[in-house]
Parts: C-alpha cells; structure tokens; sequence
C-alpha cells in the first residue's frame, strides 16, 4: 500500500496538523520535498507533500492564489507550511487557508519543535517499508509459482497461482499460436489440474496428447501438450486452427482480438523478441530456442512486472521439460513414418499408420525441407554451389536469423513434429522429411518453423502412395532453393527455374519470333493473352471464356487469327508446346525475377 497523507498526520511526532482539505488526506505521498520558490511548479514531479515557512511569498490574495494553482497544476499532494516563534508565521495566514481550500489542495502546518527533515525521514521511511514489503511478497509469490510449477501437473498450475496473485489473464500457445493452457478472468474454465475451480479463477490446460490419453482436457482440436499432436478433425487442418490463422477454438481458451498479430510479430523474431500493445503483452518461452509463447492479458502492475521474468523461466522450464520427454514419442513417430513411405506398404496398412498417429485423412502429401538455409547453398556437398543464373547474395550485414533459420535438423523435426497434426515427421540425411494431411495449410507451418529453409511440398496422394509424394517433394528441394521459396509440385515453378536460368536476349528472340506477328497485328495484346489463357486453361475453350468473359465463338475467332499469324495449328501438340514455350519465355524474359511470372 502507497503511503497516504493521513498515515502520516496520524504520527503524533511530526506534529502535522489539517488546516484545509481533511477529505482529501487519502491522496497518495511519493515524496517530501521543501521550496521557497514562489512559483516551484517546474522543479516537482507529482505525488509530493511540499513544505515552506512562507519565506518570500506574499500573503496576499492573489498572490496565495497564483502560488496555490502553480503548486496543484504540478500533481502536488499536499502543501505544508512551517510553523515556529522564529519563523514568518505563527499559525496558517487566512489568504493561503482560502487559497487552498478553493483549489481543493489540502494545507497542513507542522510544529515549530519539528523539523522539516523529520518529516522527509519519515516519508520516505514509509516509502522504504512500503518497497520493501512489495519485494517480500514478491517473492512469497514467486515461491507459490515455483511451488505450482514443480507440482509435475503441467502449465495449469504456475498460471493458476499467477492469476490468484495479480489477477491478470494469461496464456500460453505454441509457435503458431494455438493455445496450451489459460488461466485468469474469462476463459471460462472451471480449473484445471491443480485448480479447484471454487475461487472465481478458471485455468485450463491441454495436457493431453488429443486423443484423449492425457492426464489433462486436450480435445484433439488445435489443442496440444507443447509436443505430442493432437488428434486431427478428420481434414488435417487442425495444426494451424480452424480459422487458418492460427486461433484456437477448443476448450483451451481463445486469443484475446489484437493478439494475433503480436504473436506473429515475436515468432518471427525468435527467442529474444517481445511485443506489446495497450493491454496485451507477449513474451517467447523456451531455453534456446522457441518453444511457446506467454501472452499477457490486461495491464500488469509495477507489483506484478517483477514477478513476469520467473514467470517467464518456470514456464521455459516446463516447455523445455515438454520438449525432452517428447523424445521417444517423436522417435516412435518418426519410426511410423518409415513404415508409411515404404513402397510395400497396403492401404488398409497406409490407414493402420495413419490411425496410430492420431491423423484421420483421406489424401496425404509430403513434405522435404533442406538443412541450409538458401544463402547457404546445399547441405550435401562440402563445395561452394549455387544455381546458374541466380544473384549474388547481397554484401552488408546479414539480418538476424530466426530460429527456424539457425535450428540443426533435429531441432526442426522436432518443431515441425508439434506444428503438424499426427507429427510424421523424421530427419534423414540431412533432410527433414514429413507427411500431412491434404487440407494443412503447409506454407504457413513453413513460413512459422522453417524461414528462409528450402522446401519441396509433393502432390495430394492416397495414404498408401505416400512415398511417391516424398520423391517429388524430395526433388523440388533444389528447385525452391533457385527459386528462394518453398516449391510446390503441379504449380509451374520448374519451368519458371528452368526458364531463368536462360540469357533474356535469347529468350526474348525465341519469343518474338512467333509472338512478334501477333503482337503486331493486336498492339493491346488481346491475341497474347487469349493465347495463353487458352494455354494454362488446358486447352478448353469454354474455361477460356470463363476467365476472359468472353463469347466462346470470339476465342475461338482470335485464337484462328492467331493461328493464321503463325502459321501453326492448335491440333498439333508440337506447335502447341512451341506456343507454350514462348508465352512462358515471354513472362520470364520480361520479368527475369526467379518466382514470378
């Protein structure tokens, strides 16, 4: 409790005495300070109790009042005046008494037998005690959250003993922002392990493993225990939340609106980031690298601001304590996994595998991520490579590096293992290798967990045929590091790389030389473009239409024409690849940039 003005007009040996403003002795003293300026306002910071003896102000009317409102417009508590036969004044004079009564600023005398140095002693004596016994229960309360967090019984309990003492909400989520445990006003939990749930706060917490095997309330629906996957809703889509960014709908709580994009901002900078806005606050868990994510829900106190750094480390602790207990159930993942790819492995084998890791899904893919970054070049070779026709990586200083950038592969699996339902995911040579569900939003797991990390993404495949998808993805690994972003089977990216690797003179003169007649006799263009929106819609004229808004008889009066301008023939699969070629050389050689086009 903050020193008041009335705690120390009650110590009868400062001898302090109410002339004005006895119902405003609740203020709070941050200070004693003594001035004979007559105007001190400039040199007090607020909060003080300000002694004079009067010495050079003027008892007059309006002197007293520009004195007073010079005082109160500084956040002045309280104003004393020194009393004594030595002194100008005897008693209160009536102007000052006046004076302060109309700015409602208390006004007290102090005895001629007490000096004004008792008083400052005093108050901040008090200020020392009250310091002093913030830091004693700080510390007792950091004893019951240490107390919580080696109750063994997970996130729930060190959250549980915080919102008791601070009374502020909070919650804890992994790297991409599902929600652990919450525990505070408004989660709507009845307690969770460790809570009783009668004292009006409500902890929960996922500490199950989703499928209902935990000691804990996991529901399998974007709620995990920090490493084991939860099982998935049948889509694969629970990895990333029901909403596709990253906000968890399960009854673990939900983020707060705003948070999201606080989270974002510090998983992208890793362990050492943090992020606040009025009213949210959040902080990265984990020893070395990131394990989850603190967010804090309200405004936190000067009393509870030291105890948020041991919060921050108990939390660690158990994230960290998560994360080594995972080991075996990752290497029994991983070991199913290599049970899935097998090329002789049956359907109802494939569906066995699947059901074993909590992953219910009806088309599967695969996903390989190189062990370099893309500045780095290739894992597997010890000798400087990089792909022809590719820029020099620029000089200067590099930009810090996430933590999905520095992790060893190890690492990495371990954190794809949580990021994705089921957590198929393995490390082999060098790689990490993975298999998800079709409706996982897989370039936003990448983007949180393997920045600037090459990545090849196969194409949808039964669950038997798991191992086809592994080879593609496994191939467009030196494709997304030409191209510098992760590669997607079926999405063109390798003939855009295979394209840039070319001199733009070149591709330019192949180009021209069998657009340059249609580009002639149609200068905006419309014969290029139906060309080859002809092209990329499969060759049908109706999806042509479609995507042009055009009458089906007008595409196929501009594709005639254009055929008549290059003498080829739409029924001849050379002279259509040869068209294909060069509206594609066309893009690349007008925008050389690897990726677009």
């Amino acid at each position: 409790m903050p020193v008041l003005l009335s705690d120390l007009v009650a110590r009868p040996e400062l001898q302090l005495t109410v002339v004005t403003g006895q119902e405003r002795l609740d203020r709070p003293v941050h200070a004693a300070h003594v001035s004979e300026l007559v105007r001190p306002g400039p040199w007090l910071h607020g909060g003080e109790l300000l002694m004079t003896i009067g010495l050079v102000l003027p008892m007059t009317e309006r002197a007293c009042r520009e004195y007073v409102a010079d005082v109160a417009a500084a956040g002045t508590s309280a104003l004393a005046l020194g009393l004594g036969a030595e002194l100008p004044y005897q008693a209160a004079p009536a102007p000052l008494r006046r004076a302060t009564a109309e700015a409602g600023l208390p006004l007290l005398t102090v005895g001629g037998q007490v000096p004004f140095l008792a008083v400052t002693k005093a108050v901040f004596a008090a200020r020392a005690a009250e310091q002093r016994a913030a830091v004693e229960a700080a510390f007792e309360t950091h004893r019951r959250l240490t107390a919580a967090a080696a109750s063994g019984r997970g996130l729930a309990p060190t959250l549980h003993a915080w919102a008791r003492a601070t009374g502020v909400r909070t919650l804890v989520t992994d790297p991409l922002g599902r929600v652990l445990a919450a525990g505070g006003d408004g989660d709507g939990g009845a307690g969770g392990p460790g809570g009783d749930g009668g004292d009006g706060v409500g902890v929960v917490d996922g500490e199950g493993d989703g499928d209902g095997e935990g000691e804990g309330e996991g529901d399998g629906d974007g709620v995990v225990d920090g490493d084991t996957p939860g099982r998935d809703d049948g889509d694969g889509r629970n990895g990333v939340g029901r909403d596709g960014a990253g906000r968890n709908h399960g009854g673990a709580g939900e983020l707060p609106p705003g948070s999201v994009e606080l989270v974002e901002r510090v998983v992208a900078g890793g362990i050492r980031a943090s992020a606040r806005a009025p009213g949210l606050e959040v902080r990265p868990l984990g020893a070395g690298r990131l394990r989850g994510l603190l967010v804090l829900v309200g405004e936190v106190g000067a009393e509870a601001r030291m105890l948020v750094s041991g919060l921050v480390s108990l939390l660690s602790l158990e994230l960290e304590r998560r994360h080594l207990a995972g080991e075996p159930e990752r290497r029994h993942r991983a070991a199913l996994l290599g049970r899935l790819l097998s090329p002789e492995v049956t359907a109802a084998r494939a569906r066995d595998v699947l059901a074993a890791a909590g992953l219910s899904a009806s088309a599967v893919r695969a996903v390989t991520v190189g062990a370099a970054t893309f500045d780095e070049g290739p894992a597997t070779s010890g000798q400087d490579r990089a792909m022809p026709g590719t820029a020099p990586a620029a000089s200067g200083p590099a930009p810090a590096a996430s933590d999905g950038e520095t992790a060893p592969p190890g690492e990495l699996a371990a954190a794809l293992a949580l990021a994705v339902p089921g957590g198929l995911v393995r490390v082999r040579d060098g790689q990490v290798e993975a298999v998800v569900g079709e409706g996982l939003d897989i370039h936003r797991v990448l983007t949180r967990f393997a920045p600037g990390r090459p990545a090849g993404i196969g194409s949808p495949v039964p669950p038997h045929a798991a191992h086809t998808s592994l080879r593609e993805a496994s191939g467009l690994v030196e494709v997304s590091r030409g191209l510098g972003r992760p590669v997607e089977a079926g999405g063109g990216d390798s003939a855009r790389l295979l394209l840039s690797l070319g001199e733009r003179p070149a591709l330019a003169g192949y180009a021209d030389a069998l657009l340059a007649p249609l580009e002639t006799a149609a200068p905006s263009g419309d014969l290029v473009e139906t060309l080859a929106t002809w092209l990329d819609a499969g060759c049908s004229w109706d999806e042509t239409s479609r995507r042009l808004g055009l009458h089906r008889h007008t595409v196929r009066n501009r594709l005639d024409k254009a055929m008549r301008l290059t003498g080829r023939r739409l029924d001849n699969a050379d002279d259509r690849f040869d068209l294909w070629l060069a509206v594609r050389a066309r893009r690349a050689a007008g925008d050389h940039t690897p990726g677009r086009g």
